[in-house]
């Protein structure tokens, strides 16, 4: 998809990467499954790294995929979110009590820590 209409009139464009509007929705029941499937290649007890992790991002994202990732946008200009229903058909949100327009951007080249777990 490259350019989504919003209600009011403005085009989000999606022809790039880590964009500022857009993210990602998932189930609860699939956000497990993304934990077991992540435990399975782990636990294959491959020797190749590149390999496993490009068949986890192979069965995850969009498409008919093993774990649904669902798009969603924020209209900068109005601050509606748009929820995929299905590739290219949208839902659209009224946020209520609220002025915010940016709820899915973050701070870019934030470095997020990750912790190794004892055993």
């Amino acid at each position: 998809m490259s350019k989504i209409a919003c209600k009011c009139g403005n085009i989000l464009h999606d022809n790039t990467d880590q964009i500022r509007y857009k993210g990602y929705i998932i189930s609860d029941g699939e956000f497990f499954d993304l934990f077991d499937f992540a435990d399975e290649m782990i636990e294959s007890g491959s020797p190749c790294r590149e390999d496993m992790a490009m068949t986890f991002r192979h069965n995850i994202g969009i498409g008919e995929k093993r774990i649904r990732l669902k798009e969603l946008y924020q209209c900068p200009l109005c601050g509606r979110v748009l929820i995929e229903i299905t590739p290219g058909q949208f839902c659209y949100f009224v946020p209520e009590g609220h002025e915010e327009k940016n709820l899915l951007d973050y701070r870019a080249g934030e470095l997020i820590e990750f912790k190794q777990r004892l055993i």
